[in-house]
């Protein structure tokens, strides 16, 4: 009877069209015109206008010069995802900063979202040719070492969920598809506390990256290293592996860990 109830409670129109838009912009990461915003949600353009405009006077929604809108990365600053009461980002940017200058490539933070990871901090490589990753950047699980995180370490059960939404589609030639040998992988990367991307996302970028656990052993976020493949050949795996992990852990104990 309750739910009978709420189904039925009307929405309010523009509240109702607002989070529209900014949903179906978090779908096109390319970003969307404003036609392209009244063609999809079937709003008035006139409508849709006066709440982009608002959005991006409140700096939720950016317009280039072609007048194509984008999200910005407010939301993700207000959902800055808090442990024992701390900010993530704030207690990870010492880490993030040591490791980045020390390795001089890449380095981000990633937390989980569902069956996805998301990018929530980044530091780009002190090389001129580099891999740039936009936060907010949303990743599936089983094609890169960040993902993997999430799948190999923490909770048993949160992790075969996780699994099992994995569809295990090959992004490039050297995607692992195979459940089983995915497994194997995954139980690798317990032993030696780290895992690895082999150019299983994009081509030819590789990375390493570890996990990050608060002081009730909860796995909280995951700590990665990316670089391109000729920078960062699998024989630094090892090397790499062992610093990200420290990162990892140092993180953890700046959370109580």
């Amino acid at each position: 009877m309750h739910l009978a109830t709420v189904e039925r409670r009307p929405r309010a129109p523009s509240t109702d069209c607002c989070l529209a838009i900014l949903e179906t912009l978090s779908r096109h990461r390319e970003g969307l015109t404003l036609s392209d915003i009244h063609r999809i949600l079937d709003v008035s353009k006139n409508m849709a206008f006066r709440i982009l405009s608002d959005m991006t006077d409140r700096g939720f929604v950016v317009r280039d010069s072609r007048k194509v809108y984008f999200l910005s990365d407010k939301l993700l600053q207000l959902a800055t995802p808090r442990v024992a009461g701390r900010n993530l980002v704030d207690e990870a940017a010492a880490v993030v900063h040591a490791l980045r200058d020390d390795c001089r490539e890449s380095v981000g933070l990633l937390v989980p979202s569902g069956d996805e990871a998301v990018l929530i901090y980044f530091l780009p490589s002190l090389y001129p040719v580099r891999l740039i990753f936009d936060l907010g950047l949303r990743l599936q699980l089983y094609c890169n070492a960040p993902g993997k995180v999430f799948l190999a370490f923490g909770d048993e059960g949160e992790r075969c969920r996780r699994l099992a939404g994995q569809l295990l589609v090959p992004r490039t030639s050297h995607t692992i598809t195979d459940a089983r040998q995915l497994q194997l992988e995954l139980a690798q990367a317990c032993r030696e506390g780290y895992t690895v991307d082999r150019g299983e996302d994009i081509e030819g970028a590789h990375c390493v990256a570890a996990p990050v656990f608060d002081r009730d052993n909860r796995l909280v976020a995951a700590v990665v290293i990316a670089a391109p493949g000729q920078r960062m050949p699998v024989a630094m795996f090892p090397e790499l592996g062992e610093k990200v992990a420290a990162a990892a852990s140092a993180l953890g104990d700046r959370l109580g860990g």
